[in-house]
């Protein structure tokens, strides 16, 4: 099966979030906010569980392989919402870099999980 028709058969609505503002607050905390930049389907595969440890709790981390047709813009560190799981961008690759008109042409998006 190609990229394609596993993204046409198996395929999931999500949505691309861009950080909006990046701020601190009165006690010097960050603040961030996120904005939906846009929606597209993807073939979404979570690759494995971690538990990891963060802010003294241990919680358990997905990773994620997003497959989306063509090329849309996404970059490293915008999320990726799907239902209630957010996963930020860690990698954004296009396999030997084809041309955007390619039938074959296709994005891979590597992604972990985020909280909060």
């Amino acid at each position: 099966m190609t990229i394609s028709s596993l993204v046409d058969r198996f395929g999931v609505s999500v949505s691309i979030l861009r950080k909006a503002t990046d701020t601190k607050d009165s006690s010097g905390g960050r603040v961030e906010t996120w904005a939906r930049s846009s929606t597209l389907t993807g073939f979404l595969q979570v690759r494995a569980n971690a538990d990891t440890v963060a802010g003294g709790a241990e919680r358990s981390t997905q990773t994620a392989t997003i497959y989306f047709q063509g090329k849309p813009t996404i970059r490293v560190r915008d999320r990726i919402s799907y239902g209630s799981t957010i996963y930020e961008v860690s990698s954004v690759r296009v396999p030997d870099e084809r041309p955007l008109s390619d039938a074959l042409c296709y994005t891979i998006v590597e992604a972990t999980e985020v909280f909060g």
